[in-house]
């Protein structure tokens, strides 16, 4: 059986610090024990399946690391003790380093290329939340993105030999070559996530893709890769589509 593997990309700004508890207990608690539950009974060290964080911050003087990350773990019970212990400081009024923070995610999944790129993947084993409360910083910067050597260049991520400057959305595109699915959850129904989401999943049957949100002005999207997150918010049961209730 394929080892399952989720990393969470966490923004650490104080600008997530009022959200968080309520983040971590109405979606990441219950998509999380969903995504393990299969392997409930089986110990941890044997356990199929595997958790890893990463944070950002924003540039400036008065934010910490840009980025940080964790080892893998196989302990849903040591990945929320690191979920719970996230210290949430800085940032102000900058942009966050959204694509920095996800490409690092990206490159500590093991590369698992995609049969078809063209082709979204509806069984993923390999997946990403991005949690973010602020914009994407706008300009492009210099990150290492991992690339599938046998992709035609107009399949590429828009992106060049030699060209190592990406924005968040850039990034967004290459983790369906890689078979990994992309969510997020964001406290503000900010435009600029959602378009985050639309990039890395532009190959997704869904138009509009439902909004699993039960918190007022939260957005909330949700793969159709990641079958245990959909399912752990009980699609349609609880969870309002904001583009309904704005009719």
């Amino acid at each position: 059986m394929a080892a399952k593997r989720l990393i969470v990309v966490v923004e650490s700004t104080a600008a997530m610090g009022p959200y968080w508890e309520t983040i971590l207990r109405d979606y990441l608690d219950k998509i999380i024990r969903c995504f393990g539950e299969n392997d409930s009974t089986v110990q941890n060290s044997c356990s199929n399946v595997e958790f890893a964080l990463v944070s950002y911050n924003t540039h400036g003087c008065y934010s910490g690391c840009l980025v940080q990350r964790t080892g893998w773990t196989r302990d849903p019970d040591v990945f929320f003790m690191w979920l719970s212990s996230i210290p949430f400081s800085g940032g102000g009024f900058n942009d966050a380093v959204i694509a920095e923070g996800l490409a690092e995610a990206l490159v500590m999944f093991p590369n698992s290329q995609s049969g078809d790129p063209n082709q979204q993947n509806v069984d993923m084993h390999q997946h990403c939340i991005l949690v973010a409360a602020s914009n994407p910083y706008p300009l492009q910067t210099p990150i290492y993105v991992p690339q599938l050597q046998n992709l035609e260049q107009s399949e590429t991520i828009d992106s060049f030999p030699g060209n190592r400057l990406y924005d968040a959305e850039a990034v967004a595109k290459a983790f369906p070559q890689f078979s990994i699915s992309l969510s997020v959850i964001c406290p503000k129904e900010l435009p600029k996530i959602k378009g985050i989401y639309n990039a890395g999943n532009r190959n997704s049957k869904a138009a509009d893709p439902p909004v699993l949100a039960k918190t007022p002005h939260f957005l909330i999207l949700i793969s159709e890769g990641f079958r245990e997150a959909q399912g752990a918010l009980k699609v349609g049961e609880g969870y309002s589509n904001s583009s309904e209730s704005e009719k």
